[in-house]
């Protein structure tokens, strides 16, 4: 008989979240890793607790941790936050992992009217692709503009006039 001892806590795709917290009493981790805003829900089960927002926290992240994905839920109901830590993970690593919460679970904060962080990075990696493409053909047309606007050799011509017979032309 197998069996496996799971910690406490929330279970969102394949990630183990720990146990909710209440928002007020939270102080994130010294460590990297991903962080879900809840708010009790009785239609959601087996745990009766809806996610807000996926954000992440750690190395290279920019500005207040919740206050920009809730801040109207905040006047609403007592919100609740619950983490996955993901020491020694790069942030497009976390950046992959919270992406494929936000699009398994469709938080109400998260919506698509507001793209996620590596979706532009990638369509900005693929407009400067597509600009560099577009300026090597440009290159290309303008050299072979170039070319045909450039002085054309003039071929050896004959003299005009009347050219006595030497005996060293042809006959």
């Amino acid at each position: 008989m197998n069996s496996y001892v799971v910690g406490p806590g929330i279970r969102f795709n394949d990630s183990l979240f720990s146990e909710p917290v209440p928002l007020s009493n939270w102080t994130g981790p010294k460590c990297a890793g991903l962080f879900v805003v809840l708010v009790r829900d009785g239609n959601w089960a087996p745990r009766w607790f809806q996610p807000l927002c996926f954000a992440e926290f750690g190395n290279n992240v920019r500005g207040p941790l919740v206050a920009d994905c809730i801040r109207t839920a905040a006047n609403t109901t007592p919100l609740f936050v619950a983490v996955l830590p993901m020491p020694f993970s790069s942030s497009a690593q976390r950046c992959g992992v919270r992406d494929q919460l936000v699009w398994a679970y469709n938080p109400i904060y998260q919506g698509s009217a507001m793209p996620a962080q590596s979706e532009l990075a990638r369509k900005v990696d693929e407009l400067e692709k597509r600009h560099e493409e577009q300026s090597t053909q440009f290159h290309l047309l303008l050299a072979s503009i170039n070319r045909l606007l450039e002085p054309q050799p003039a071929p050896p011509r004959r003299p005009i006039g009347f050219l006595p017979e030497t005996a060293d032309s042809p006959a």
